[in-house]
C-alpha cells in the first residue's frame, strides 16, 4: 500500500503530465487519440527501463485504466510541440510580412494611379472647356461670315447690274 502511494506521487509531474512509464497501459490506448480539447495527440507509447520502471508498472496496473483517462505527455514531447509550433508561427509570420509588403506595394500603386487618374480627369475637363470655347468662337465666326455673305449678295447683284448697264452704255457709245 505504501509502495503504491509512493509511486503514485512519483508518477505525476503536474499539469496532467506523468513521468514516462508510469501508465504504460493507458499510453498504449492514448496513441493516436484526441484530447478533450480536440487537438490530436499522436503520442508514441513510452518504454520503461530499470527498477523504477518495474515499480511504476505495478502501480499502473493496480490503478483503474478507463478510456476517459487523459493522454500522457512528457516534458520532452511538450517542448517538442512548443518548438514545432514556434517554427510554424515564425513561418506564418514571415508569410504574413511578405503578404503585408505586397499589399503595401499594391496600395501605393493604387494611390499613385488614383492620383494620375485624377490629374487626367482635370486635364480632360480643361480640354472640354477649351473645346466648348472653341465651338462658341467657331459659331461666332460662322455667324459673322453669314452676315458678311448676306451683305455681299446685294452688293454683288448691284455691281452686276451696274456693270451690265455700263457694258450696254459702252456698246451704245461705239
Amino acid at each position: 500500500s505504501t509502495a503504491s502511494t509512493g509511486t503514485a506521487s512519483l508518477g505525476t509531474l503536474g499539469f496532467g503530465l506523468k513521468v514516462p512509464g508510469t501508465t504504460a497501459a493507458t499510453t498504449s490506448t492514448a496513441t493516436g487519440t484526441t484530447s478533450a480539447s480536440g487537438f490530436p495527440l499522436n503520442l508514441k507509447p513510452l518504454t520503461t527501463t530499470g527498477a523504477l520502471g518495474a515499480v511504476t508498472s505495478t502501480a499502473a496496473i493496480s490503478t483503474t485504466t478507463t478510456a476517459s483517462a487523459p493522454p500522457v505527455m512528457t516534458y520532452a514531447q511538450l517542448e517538442s510541440l512548443i518548438n514545432k509550433w514556434s517554427l510554424e508561427l515564425e513561418d506564418q509570420e514571415k508569410h504574413f510580412l511578405h503578404q503585408a509588403t505586397q499589399v503595401n506595394a499594391w496600395d501605393r500603386m493604387l494611390i499613385e494611379n488614383g492620383e494620375k487618374i485624377t490629374s487626367l480627369h482635370r486635364e480632360v475637363e480643361k480640354v472640354k472647356v477649351d473645346q466648348k470655347r472653341l465651338d462658341q468662337e467657331l459659331d461666332f465666326i460662322l455667324s459673322q461670315q453669314k452676315e458678311l455673305e448676306d451683305l455681299l449678295t446685294p452688293l454683288e447683284e448691284s455691281v452686276k447690274e451696274q456693270s451690265g448697264t455700263i457694258y450696254l452704255q459702252h456698246a451704245d457709245e461705239e
